[in-house]
C-alpha cells in the first residue's frame, strides 16, 4: 500500500491512481449533490429540532434550533470536499466531521434534545472515528499482519451513541408516542451503512469503506430532507 508520504513525493501506481480517481469522482458528484440538496431543503419545509438545557431545578430552556436538512447538506458537501482535496487532509473532513454530524442529526430526529446528551453523542462518535483513523494510518505504514485493536476500541466507543438513540426510539413507543416511520427509516439506513463501512474497514477495504460511507451519507441526507 502506498503511504501518504510516497503519494506526495513519487509517482502513483495504477491501483493508487484508480483509487484517487474514484475519490475525485465521488467528491465532484457529492459537491453537485450538495447544491441540489440545498435547493430542495430551502424550497421545502424546514426540519428543525430544539436543543434544550435543564439547570438545577429550573424549567427546561430551549437554547437553539438545529435545521436537520441543512446539517445533512453540510455533511454531503464535506464528503465532496474530502474527495477533491489531498488524501492526507481528507480524513480530517470525512469521516472525522461527517460521521459525528450525521449521528448528531439522527439523535435529534429520534428526540434527543438535551445539550449534554447531544454533546456526548457527538464526542463519542468522534472518538470512535479517531480510533478508526489510527487503524487506517497503521495500515498504511506497516507491512505484514496488523493489530485491529484500535478499530475494536473505536467500535466499542462508537456504538454508545446508537444505544442512546435506540433508548429514545424504543422508549417513545413504550410511553405511547412512537416515532414516525420516516425517523425509523432514517435511523435504520444510517445504521446499516455504518455497519457496512465497519465491515469493509475491518477487512482492509479502504476504497469500499469510502464509497459505502459516501453513499450512506447521501441516502440519509435525502431521507432527512424529503421524508422528515
Amino acid at each position: 500500500m502506498t503511504s501518504d508520504a510516497a503519494l506526495g513525493r513519487g509517482s502513483l501506481g495504477p491501483a493508487s491512481s484508480a483509487v484517487l480517481g474514484r475519490r475525485r469522482v465521488v467528491g465532484v458528484v457529492a459537491i453537485v449533490e450538495a447544491v441540489v440538496l440545498l435547493v430542495v431543503a430551502l424550497l421545502g419545509d424546514r426540519i428543525t429540532r430544539p436543543v434544550t438545557v435543564t439547570l438545577g431545578n429550573t424549567a427546561t430552556r430551549t437554547l437553539s434550533h438545529v435545521d436537520l436538512g441543512i446539517a445533512m447538506v453540510v455533511v454531503v458537501g464535506l464528503v465532496g470536499v474530502a474527495g477533491v482535496i489531498p488524501r492526507r487532509w481528507a480524513g480530517a473532513v470525512d469521516p472525522l466531521l461527517t460521521t459525528p454530524i450525521t449521528v448528531f442529526v439522527v439523535a435529534q430526529a429520534n428526540g434527543v434534545r438535551d445539550i449534554g446528551a447531544l454533546v456526548g453523542v457527538y464526542a463519542l462518535a468522534s472518538a470512535g472515528v479517531l480510533f478508526a483513523v489510527v487503524q487506517e494510518r497503521a495500515r498504511r505504514r506497516a507491512d505484514g499482519p496488523r493489530s485491529r485493536v484500535p478499530l475494536g476500541l473505536g467500535s466499542a466507543v462508537g456504538i454508545v451513541p446508537w444505544g442512546i438513540i435506540a433508548l429514545h426510539q424504543v422508549g417513545a413507543g413504550f410511553v405511547g408516542h412512537p416515532l414516525p416511520g420516516a425517523v425509523v427509516l432514517v435511523t435504520l439506513a444510517a445504521l446499516v451503512f455504518a455497519i457496512g463501512e465497519f465491515v469493509a474497514t475491518w477487512r482492509d477495504r479502504g476504497p469500499a469503506a469510502f464509497v459505502l460511507r459516501a453513499v450512506g451519507l447521501s441516502v440519509v441526507a435525502w431521507l432527512v430532507v424529503l421524508a422528515l
